[in-house]
């Protein structure tokens, strides 16, 4: 009787673990560092061939013809709330989309990619330090390790178990560029806590429609600078993928992520992106799979394990 019932007891416990909010917020959290790894891989790839500004702003554009069918319906609804606060909305557009994107693309044609991976261990110290001082929020202990643990393992990837290596590093203006990036990623990721009562489609058109409208005149500038862009079958591909998977879901899935765990927690969960990245390399870069891999994945993930973890 007692096997029977830890029988039954198991396959209850997984029906709730799937139903839980914080699962489907680790879930879409995940997807979203899956998404946002393909999308470097994707920038750096287009890097020699598309101008950064224009490829951010084409793909904003796209988002927004994608998502508005869906969330026309609540636009409408939500417009009582959405008109007061038009200004939080190009604020969110620029922080969240235009800055971010448009500067983290410029910086993959003047930095490489390893230098950028290192940076990018400061994202969710920017977070926390944006949600304190916008918010008084502090990160438990169990975060504040979880944030080291991740860091190690994620250099651990990037230098291929040699820290010696950092060393070596030689930072230039496009590190600048995706610190800069960053710290506007922080900062949105601490206002979406001020986010009016709307739907999670309308947030999202408003802060795509906002982020194309703010791009629009410096992709004109770029333009005039005589950076244009040739609208082949590669540059499609690109701006398609880039609405789509890293744009309009991404998005989506990170805000309701940080609306269930908050944006601490969410923070430490970007370190996945240099994880899934390095696997995304295995797949279509034809790379060697090497021993620091394993371990910097084992510590990134214990990382982030650790931040999900709460004693009841």
């Amino acid at each position: 009787m007692v096997a029977g019932k830890e029988k039954k007891k198991a396959p209850t416990m997984i029906k709730a673990l799937l139903r839980s909010p914080h699962f489907l917020a680790y879930l879409l959290l995940t997807l979203t560092c899956l998404f946002w790894a393909g999308n470097f891989v994707m920038g750096r790839g287009v890097s020699d061939s598309v101008p950064p500004i224009a490829l951010s702003f084409w793909r904003w554009l796209l988002a927004s013809l994608i998502i508005l069918p869906f969330a026309l319906p609540h636009l409408k609804k939500d417009w009582p709330a959405i008109k007061p606060r038009l200004g939080y909305f190009f604020l969110m557009g620029l922080l969240g989309g235009a800055s971010f994107n448009a500067l983290t693309y410029l910086a993959l044609h003047t930095t490489t990619a390893t230098n950028a991976l290192v940076l990018n261990a400061a994202n969710a110290l920017f977070i926390v330090l944006a949600n304190y001082a916008i918010h008084k929020l502090k990160p438990t202990k169990n975060q504040l390790l979880a944030i080291a643990i991740a860091i190690i393992g994620m250099l651990f990837i990037v230098t291929r178990g040699q820290f010696e290596q950092l060393s070596a590093l030689r930072f230039q203006i496009g590190d600048l560029l995706v610190i800069a990036s960053m710290i506007g990623w922080a900062l949105y990721t601490a206002f979406l806590l001020n986010r009016p009562q709307t739907h999670a489609l309308s947030f999202a058109s408003m802060t795509f429609i906002a982020s194309a409208i703010i791009l629009l005149p410096i992709m004109m500038f770029e333009h005039s600078l005589g950076y244009t862009i040739a609208f082949d079958q590669k540059t499609l591909l690109a701006i398609l993928y880039a609405a789509i998977f890293p744009g309009v879901l991404a998005y989506i899935f990170y805000n309701k992520g940080v609306s269930i765990i908050g944006g601490n927690r969410a923070g430490i969960v970007i370190y996945l992106m240099p994880f899934f990245g390095s696997i995304l390399g295995f797949l279509f870069l034809n790379e060697t799979p090497h021993s620091y891999h394993f371990i910097g994945f084992a510590l990134i993930i214990g990382g982030v394990m650790l931040s999900a973890y709460k004693k009841s």
